[in-house]
């Protein structure tokens, strides 16, 4: 029979192009969730259309710097590149992308699912679920210092003021009180290099309290003859996995983090208990915590939420301590790329071969849960990012992964302090 069926009416195919716009936009909010999460914020939406072309593009801004994200539904392509903004009269520092070219992701044939991984593994190995790593060339080596007092002006200094007048603090903001080495600990991060930047990266956060509260600041290291370094080394991750859900873009849960530090029956993910390991040392170890919880508190009160996040995703960037491990962008990055080495160069061991049913699947197991892994495949693994930092540094490469400050940028930062100078 012939098709007898209406043609839509104009009101229709307005809702059917209005209904088309919404689901190509949840599905690019979709593949760009894990940039969300890592602190980027989004706003300027925009879908332009000509013909049978569209595209959608959105703006994503971390302390001063800017991605514009198109997502051209036709050729399922999302690209990440720089939106080429103007200097804000509000920032000292000018907006910046933070990769050294654009990001263009084909993610054509593959369910949402397996594209959304796809997009979010791109992202990590780019450095953009970690705080922004700068690397300076050597004609800009002389704008470290400057760029670092800048950079912290954008965004702690800047957090802190906003909040202490929002609630009505007055006076000079004072370290004063957090215990003699608190400012120097925090200055750790500052002193990392390649540079890095302080944002609101919850991940590096939870990673900054698990290593500040739980395995340095606090009594752990006293009593870690108790342990094993493999031990040592789940019962880090199982810290960085219990802080995880209570970091925020908003800001730490701080008596959620307490009690998961402190909980009388925590375990590591093998199930052994942490109290049975450490056994004596496990009250000390205890109240230690808290008191550093009560130092990070005090903090908070003073400086406020914002700047708070901030110095803790600083201090969970530092690569000579804590910026590679587990829980950070780079560390899957690293693993990845390891794993991939070892396969093709057939240094897989046998008995990893035979568990899994690839060398993608084995560095998943990895990525997701290095401490359910045995003791002579978890050392294997941490050997094995080792040698890729090795390697990476081996060919003058940043580890983790950082951008390059721009000459145009280094010229206008270079301008900028002369006339501070004058």
């Amino acid at each position: 029979m012939p098709d007898t069926a209406l043609p839509p009416t104009s009101d229709e195919t307005i809702d059917a192009a209005t209904a088309a716009i919404a689901r190509q936009q949840q599905l690019t909010r979709r593949l760009i969730a894990p940039l969300l999460r890592a602190g980027w914020e989004d706003c300027e939406w925009e879908v332009f259309e000509e013909d049978d072309y569209t595209e959608h593009t959105l703006q994503l801004d971390r302390s001063n710097f800017h991605i514009q994200v198109s997502w051209c539904p036709g050729d399922r392509t999302l690209r990440l590149s720089d939106p080429e903004l103007e200097w804000f009269d509000d920032r000292v520092v000018p907006p910046m992308f933070p990769l050294d070219e654009d990001l263009v992701l084909k993610l054509t044939g593959a369910p949402e699912h397996v594209q959304a991984e796809t997009a979010r593994r791109a992202f990590a190995t780019a450095g953009l679920l970690d705080p922004t790593r700068i690397h300076l060339p050597q004609n800009a080596g002389h704008l470290r210092v400057s760029l670092l007092q800048l950079l912290m002006e954008d965004t702690f200094f800047q957090a802190t003021r906003d909040y202490r007048a929002a609630v009505g603090k007055d006076g000079v903001m004072s370290f004063d009180g957090l215990g003699e080495d608190f400012d120097w600990r925090i200055a750790a991060g500052l002193r990392a290099y390649p540079l890095v930047v302080p944002g609101p990266v919850p991940s590096s956060a939870a990673l900054g309290i698990a290593e500040w509260c739980w395995r340095r600041e606090s009594d752990v290291e006293g009593w870690h003859r108790k342990v094993t370094d493999l031990e040592m080394a789940r019962a880090n991750i199982a810290a960085t996995r219990a802080v995880l859900p209570h970091v925020h873009q908003e800001g730490v849960d701080w008596p959620a983090v307490r009690l998961a530090l402190t909980a009388p029956g925590r375990r590591l993910a093998s199930g052994s208990a942490l109290a049975g390991l450490f056994e004596g040392g496990w009250q000390p170890v205890l109240q230690s915590i808290h008191r550093e919880i009560d130092r990070w508190c005090l903090a908070e009160d003073r400086f406020g939420p914002q700047a708070v996040l901030q110095m803790l995703s600083l201090h969970g960037s530092r690569t000579e301590s804590i910026g590679t491990w587990w829980g950070s962008g780079w560390y899957e990055s690293a693993v990845r790329v390891a794993v991939d080495h070892a396969a093709t160069n057939n240094r897989l061991p046998h008995a990893l071969t035979a568990a899994y049913a690839g060398p993608e699947q084995f560095a998943d197991a990895v990525v997701h849960g290095p401490d359910l892994l045995d003791d002579d495949t978890l050392l294997w693994a941490i050997e094995a990012v080792h040698d890729e930092e090795g390697r990476r540094r081996g060919a003058d490469q940043p580890v983790p992964t950082a951008v390059t400050l721009p000459d145009w940028a280094a010229d206008q930062l270079t301008a900028l302090l002369a006339e501070d100078d004058d």
